[in-house]
């Protein structure tokens, strides 16, 4: 607009829309150029060339003054913001991911060489949760969306590190290829980031990119639905109940996220306590009580783990000859019992 005014001589006014400030320019340098009696070829030429240039302005123009209608400035009286309620449920949240990081990293401490890798997914996924709920509480990470609520960003980011976490979990119990892993690994990240673009964007931008999430949420879910449970199926008897343990847990919790994400983030329904609250419900189920049933079934473990299991011993060669009672072994009987009575 103030490019405009410029070139159109400085008469324009402030409501002036800035296809009119355009004209109005173009038009003071047509009568600069072809109204003196300069109408030759070379005026034209020049004519269509700086039209053509306040055009592109004017479209630059344009998008930055429609842009800017578009930003909504929000109210401190509209502001959604997260009370001592909601910081009691993440001071709760952050004592359960602390207090299950310290039992996991002691227990770890006595597993075999070959089950620490379950151990040690069990205490990244939780020490991140505990990480993640005290930036919460601190009051850090967080920032306003578009439609005036507080949104906690280093939620995204945890889910980037756990959720990835989670999936090579259950990919190695289940014995699985290490590409199919890699691949839901990378899935995990795709619904993470357009669940976080999704929240921190307004209009129809935001429902697309929550749609581009549930796209990619459903052949996760059949991934660790169909695919890793039939590798687990393929293996001990003891892994595919550990891993329906594990797939459900982590079904679940994706398959509720995008409810609470609608009601929450998306239409602005629940308050940011509530969503605090069922959030901390989710990451309890996916994160404490999926380290727990994991690194406690000790019997899927060592068969997930390659651990040889101990068979029965069979009896020495002289254990099978000797009698169980007297020193002398029995004789069969000969004789019909019949010629005794």
């Amino acid at each position: 607009w103030l490019l405009g005014c410029a070139a159109a001589g400085g008469r324009c006014g402030r409501g002036d829309s800035p296809a009119g400030v355009i004209g109005a320019a173009g038009a003071v340098r047509d009568r600069r150029s072809g109204c003196e009696g300069k109408a030759g070829s070379k005026g034209i030429m020049g004519g269509m060339a700086n039209a053509s240039r306040m055009l592109m302005v004017g479209l630059m123009l344009g998008t930055m003054v429609g842009v800017a209608e578009g930003v909504e400035v929000c109210r401190v009286a509209d502001l959604a913001l997260v009370t001592q309620t909601g910081e009691f449920f993440l001071a709760a949240g952050f004592l359960v991911m602390g207090v299950s990081t310290t039992l996991f990293v002691m227990l770890s401490f006595k597993a075999q060489q070959e089950k620490r890798k379950f151990f040690y997914c069990a205490c990244f996924i939780t020490v991140v949760g505990c990480f993640t709920y005290y930036a919460m509480l601190s009051g850090q990470a967080w920032l306003i969306t578009p439609n005036c609520r507080q949104l906690f960003y280093v939620r995204y980011v945890d889910g980037a590190v756990t959720l990835p976490l989670a999936f090579l979990a259950m990919g190695l119990i289940a014995g699985a290829e290490q590409t199919l892993i890699l691949a839901v690994m990378g899935g995990g990240l795709m619904l993470v980031f357009a669940t976080f673009m999704s929240a921190i964007t307004g209009g129809f931008i935001k429902w697309l990119w929550f749609a581009m999430g549930l796209v990619v949420l459903i052949p996760v879910l059949m991934a660790v639905l169909v695919a890793f449970r039939n590798s687990a199926e393929r293996r001990h008897p003891s892994i595919p109940e550990l891993y329906g343990k594990l797939a459900w847990l982590t079904v679940a919790a994706l398959a509720l996220s995008p409810v609470v994400f609608l009601f929450s983030a998306g239409l602005s329904q629940w308050s940011p306590n509530f969503e605090i609250l069922v959030y901390a419900l989710l990451d309890i189920c996916s994160k404490v009580a999926f380290g727990f049933v994991m690194i406690l079934s000790h019997e899927a473990m060592d068969n997930a783990a390659g651990l040889p299991l101990f068979s029965a011993v069979e009896p020495m060669a002289r254990d099978r000859e000797t009698p169980s009672y007297g020193t002398q072994p029995m004789r069969p009987v000969s004789k019909a019992v019949e010629t005794y009575i």
